[in-house]
């Protein structure tokens, strides 16, 4: 069998059913060997926005098939999301023949190079006899914590030549744990503890365990800074909320604490702040990601998050302390006054509302902090951003999403929007069931809000606004079905409706315009 072929069978192998891409001619070969589903993407960036989602649901390898150097280059930003994210997303890019490599031909480029520092594992299959090799070596790094992207540059005289069939599988990565009893010992001796809880426990499916010790323990729960996944499982009464991306803001909420425990979770910044991050002698990481604790300089426990949590509980007994969120009583008055100018807490409430136990793709931007407050974190695979904060993400990953789960509805800006449009066709064209809500503010209102903060004479700037964009006509014009709400009345019987219509479908919401002060 050709190289295509036996490459098809090794995806196959490793439990690969679909493909997304936007081939080229260096592609074809691969295409005329593929046995698995292919959806087509209109941009070669958003086929590793679908493969990103679909791996997070799947927590197993995804594939994005790229055209040559050209391609590759266009996904650049999206490979970088998936390796922050610890995606094993697999990167198939169509090469020129080698046969003429020396006279530089056109879509031809040093592929490896290109992605160099974005990919776990990168290899060039210059014949037949390397493929079994390399589709290992690349899902073996995938898959190895912690997980990201890796790449096979695919040749298109190779695919071409004649290849024995694919050999078995490996087996999983080892998932052995560190010992905890040092870690056990130091909880017991720790007189006001707090948990910073992150993206891994959805990774790892490690809700109850994270609730248990917590209430073991008596102490509060924060959600680390741009959390992309949820970290706690609905109504949890020690969820403290989520902590900002600010090193004073971070450092003054856990000072009165002296045992920091980092579970599955980063403390990642965005502006800077004079203000130290607390001691690394304070913290300890817990997860699969050994690259956390070196930046931050503190102890490290490492191995499967919820295997590790299990034997730590083992070790802790209770406490007596007590720890419960207060309740906000105000939140309802606030979801009122909002509602008659389509303010942002009423829009949330209102999504909310209309989309419960439903999956969110969140790329709201500005809206982001109101989401996350909303409820909106409700155990397993009930909310996913992006962890590089790229604008285009939400709508490209939806697509893995929704595949993977029917009932997901994706809230993005405006703005956002627009870097990802053509995402819409590959809803409509494969009716993945989203529910697409744009919330529309007319501008960049994130750098708005920023300006408002760092750089007044900016604030109202013109090119921070986007005027005459026709949310509605561009889904239409890709297929979908779209409406529009500007009041509290249209906006509860759009929702309702856009919740029970078949397929996808968009909502545009020209909600409030108002500036938020989300950096003072």
């Amino acid at each position: 069998m050709k190289v295509a072929r036996a490459l098809s069978d090794a995806l196959a192998a490793h439990g690969i059913e679909r493909v997304f891409g936007n081939p080229g001619t260096t592609e074809l070969p691969f295409l005329e060997g593929l046995r698995q589903e292919y959806y087509l993407t209109l941009h070669d960036a958003l086929a590793v926005g679908a493969a990103d989602g679909a791996a997070q649901v799947r927590r197993a390898p995804s594939v994005a098939n790229l055209h040559a150097a050209p391609g590759l280059g266009n996904s650049i930003g999206f490979i970088d999301s998936a390796r922050r994210n610890r995606s094993p997303v697999v990167l198939t890019v169509g090469q020129q023949d080698l046969r003429h490599e020396t006279q530089a031909p056109l879509l031809y480029g040093d592929l490896e190079s290109m992605v160099h520092g974005l990919v776990k594992y990168s290899h060039e299959v210059r014949g037949a006899s390397e493929l079994d090799d390399a589709v290992r070596h690349a899902f073996r790094h995938a898959l190895e914590p912690p997980m990201g992207p890796v790449l096979l540059s695919l040749p298109m005289n190779v695919l071409e030549e004649e290849a024995a069939p694919y050999g078995a599988p490996d087996p999983p990565p080892d998932d052995r744990v560190d010992d905890v009893t040092h870690l056990a010992e130091r909880i017991r001796a720790a007189s006001a503890p707090v948990l910073v809880v992150g993206f891994e426990v959805d990774v790892f499916d490690a809700f109850a365990e994270v609730e248990a010790l917590s209430d073991r323990l008596g102490a509060p729960v924060y959600a680390e800074p741009i959390c992309s996944r949820a970290p706690v499982p609905g109504a949890s009464r020690h969820f403290a909320g989520d902590l900002l991306p600010h090193s004073a803001l971070i450092s003054s909420l856990l000072a009165p604490h002296d045992l920091i425990l980092l579970v599955g979770a980063d403390l990642t910044l965005y502006p800077y702040s004079a203000a130290p991050l607390p001691r690394g002698d304070r913290m300890v990481y817990l997860g699969s990601d050994p690259s956390v604790p070196n930046k931050l300089e503190c102890d490290r426990v490492l191995g499967d998050l919820k295997r590790l949590l299990t034997a730590l509980l083992a070790e802790v007994p209770p406490t007596g302390r007590r720890f419960s969120r207060p309740t906000d009583f105000q939140r309802a008055n606030r979801v009122a006054r909002a509602a008659p100018r389509l303010g942002g807490e009423y829009v949330v409430d209102a999504i909310r509302r209309a989309f419960r136990g439903y999956s969110l793709v969140d790329e709201s931007v500005s809206l982001i902090p109101t989401m996350k407050s909303c409820g909106f974190y409700d155990g397993r695979d009930s909310y996913f951003s992006s962890r590089s904060q790229q604008l285009g993400w939400g709508l490209a990953a939806a697509i893995g999403i929704g595949l993977e789960r029917p009932k997901t509805v994706v809230v993005l800006g405006d703005g956002a929007l627009q870097y990802s449009v053509q995402a819409l066709w590959t809803l409509a064209r494969y009716r993945v069931p989203v529910k697409v809500v744009v919330v529309n503010n007319g501008g960049y209102n994130i750098l708005k809000s920023y300006s408002k903060a760092n750089h007044p004479l900016l604030a109202k700037a013109a090119y921070l606004d986007l005027p005459g964009v026709d949310v509605e006509g561009l889904a239409k014009a890709y297929g979908l079905p779209a409406e529009s709400a500007s009041s509290a009345e249209s906006l509860e019987r759009a929702l309702l409706q856009l919740r029970e219509t078949e397929g996808p479908a968009v909502l545009n919401v020209e909600m409030d315009r108002t500036v938020p002060d989300l950096f003072s």
